[in-house]
């Protein structure tokens, strides 16, 4: 039976507590409060900064990562997408390929935590002397913004079927064993296509043994053709 192998895509900000309790053992959305302090900031923006043209870059997002739900993406050709905003678990996906393209391009290596940042500074740019509520500020987002964080790709091997789930919450085990019985039938494109849109939520921890760790350098614009990246294995 074909194995998967398992990709995550984050920053050095997350890597020791990912080494120390598992891929999976802590969520900082919940433990520190991270969900909260995006929701209290959406609210304010949604009172004070609708007239503000950054916030609009961000706001589709923002308000689906604040009420934890999917959103519809529209390409350029016309194509539309789910985007899973939920941050309930610890999702991986099956390509590297977009795992490693989600860590290059979340520069903190968490959806909530750069949004966190994002209206944090819209704020700070209004007023000089905005603070954040101490009690959903746990993680102490402000000791990250000007910090460099490489990003880090994690690839997970030996996951039993059993312990994900789709995205959409569906059997894991059922929706692998079709992929497996269709990949035969697809070209290269259809294949790439179906691997890069099965994404899983990992039902239990994921601890070192099963993971490598690789740090990512890179030139270039994500996604664009002058887009050059190298990894190397670490810990």
């Amino acid at each position: 039976m074909f194995e998967f192998r398992y990709f995550h895509g984050t920053s050095r900000i997350f890597l020791d507590s990912i080494i120390e309790f598992g891929l999976g053992g802590i969520n900082p959305n919940f433990e520190y409060k991270n969900l909260d302090l995006l929701r209290f900031l959406t609210n304010e923006a949604e009172k004070r900064l609708l007239d503000n043209e950054k916030y609009h870059e961000i706001r589709k997002a923002v308000l689906a990562m604040s009420n934890q739900t999917f959103s519809d993406v529209i390409l350029p050709n016309g194509e539309k997408f789910i985007t899973n905003y939920k941050h309930d678990g610890i999702y991986v996906g099956v390509t590297k390929g977009r795992a490693l393209i989600y860590a290059c391009r979340n520069k903190y290596g968490s959806e909530i935590l750069e949004h966190c940042i994002l209206l944090y500074q819209i704020f700070k740019e209004i007023d000089e002397n905005y603070q954040l509520p101490p009690e959903l500020n746990l993680f102490g987002i402000e000791k990250y913004v000007e910090m460099e964080h490489k990003p880090i790709l994690i690839e997970i091997t030996d996951v039993n079927d059993n312990e994900v789930e789709t995205e959409n919450g569906e059997n894991g085990p059922k929706y692998l064993n079709n992929l497996r019985k269709i990949m035969p039938t697809l070209n290269r494109f259809e294949l790439d296509v179906q691997m890069a849109y099965s994404n899983f939520k990992l039902l239990n921890p994921i601890f070192i043994d099963r993971m490598k760790f690789y740090e990512i350098e890179f030139d270039g614009i994500i996604g664009e053709s002058d887009f050059e990246f190298t990894m190397t294995e670490i810990v």
